[in-house]
């Protein structure tokens, strides 16, 4: 970890729990804190909580480009919140409940809500309501739905804004045992019936939420990569909403879930390097400090959505359930095919066609520059490390 990024989180901490930070404003590399913050969707949340001193440090341009791109992003999420509440109205008038899905969702649990970068809306709809719910937006000005297929969700635009709406969360299809991915769907089947309501708002339920973020952390961390904003989205659910109660009854879900020691690994990140007090979650400390360090290091490669290492490719090498990087290959490409060409996965004899038609869909969003370029000998080179890591997290192995 370098200088900057020890910075960073230490302004991070100090954002989101009053943690003391240890710097000389007059040593710092300012321009690349404001890179990194940017890098990690975090720039807004540390230009609000600089001190005058640490303003004062900032060079002129940097200063003033943060400062515009702070005010853009606050327009940005005025925007974004108005939108959201007529599509979640314009739903409701149409008999089709939703819940909303990460988003202000876990803006809610800051500090301040409004610091939190939001980058679009993620609607969770009761699956059989899925399309009726896309037929209601483009009635009301978004666009045709992206031709691209994506097992869990349909996505639409009105302008620069971004609706998603889900059937179901991100992240259940990524295991690779059937059991489990049976035991979330029955997890998240009520999830619509069961929203709480917070200032006109509808959430999940507190334990459902924590499933769906840990999910959408482990699919990150593993796919696109991992940054801070998601880091810290986990880091205030916990100070905001676990207590006892809802950590003894999430407990053992997490673990018949398989996700109870990477959940376990990134609290103790969050306690280690964020600053989040160990008295919100004790347990945190009996899972590895080791690894945890390893779990930082990759987020801070990576940066959010890995903005700062492109990682396209690489999840066809780093299966954790698999025994070696050919052995995931082959598992990998196999659920790729059925997930995003669900033909073959009714019909087993398209099975060998399955991957001329994702490589053909590949080609033209290439040709659009839909898809960055894609170098399977590189991609399984980088591949090597992460998987030895990803095993560490045991991710989906019940205990």
């Amino acid at each position: 970890m370098n200088k900057t990024e020890h910075v960073l989180l230490q302004l991070t901490g100090r954002a989101l729990f009053g943690a003391p930070a240890d710097f000389d404003p007059a040593a710092v590399d300012w321009p690349a804190v404001y890179r990194e913050a940017s890098n990690q969707a975090l720039s807004l949340l540390i230009w609000d909580i600089l001190g005058t001193e640490e303003r004062a440090a900032v060079p002129g341009d940097t200063a003033s480009r943060w400062e515009q791109d702070s005010l853009r992003r606050i327009m940005s999420n005025e925007q974004l919140l108005y939108e959201q509440e007529q599509v979640i109205r314009l739903l409701a008038e149409a008999s089709v409940p939703c819940v909303i899905l990460k988003g202000s969702s876990s803006a809610a649990n800051y500090p301040n809500p409004s610091l939190r970068i939001m980058g679009d809306i993620d609607l969770l709809v009761k699956p059989e309501q899925q399309m009726q719910a896309m037929k209601v937006l483009q009635a009301n000005g978004y666009g045709d739905i992206l031709e691209e297929s994506h097992h869990c969700h349909m996505t639409v635009h009105k302008g620069g804004i971004t609706v998603e709406v889900h059937k179901e969360p991100n992240g259940l299809y990524m295991n690779p045992d059937a059991e489990i991915a049976q035991k979330l769907h029955v997890f998240f089947a009520d999830a619509i019936d069961q929203r709480q309501c917070e200032d006109g708002l509808p959430f999940l339920t507190d334990e459902q939420q924590a499933v769906v973020l840990i999910l959408h952390k482990l699919e990150h961390f593993m796919t696109s990569g991992l940054g801070l904003r998601q880091l810290c989205d986990w880091a205030v659910f916990i100070e905001k909403r676990m207590d006892d109660v809802l950590w003894t009854g999430l407990q053992p879900v997490l673990s018949d879930f398989g996700l109870l020691t990477f959940t376990g690994l990134m609290t103790r990140v969050c306690v280690d390097y964020l600053g989040m007090p160990e008295r919100k979650a004790p347990w945190a400390k009996q899972y590895d400090a080791e690894t945890a360090a390893k779990v930082i290091e990759q987020i801070l490669k990576e940066g959010n959505f890995g903005t700062k290492a492109e990682k396209y490719g690489e999840r066809l090498f780093n299966d954790p359930s698999s025994s070696n990087r050919v052995a995931s290959f082959i598992r990998v490409s196999g659920n790729a095919c059925r997930e995003h060409w669900p033909p073959c996965e009714k019909h087993a004899v398209l099975m060998p066609a399955a991957p001329f038609v994702l490589l053909s869909r590949y080609l033209v969003q290439r040709r659009r520059g839909e898809r960055p370029k894609l170098n399977l000998k590189k991609k399984y080179r980088q591949a090597g490390y992460d998987q030895k890591l990803y095993k560490e997290l045991k991710p989906f192995v019940v205990e």
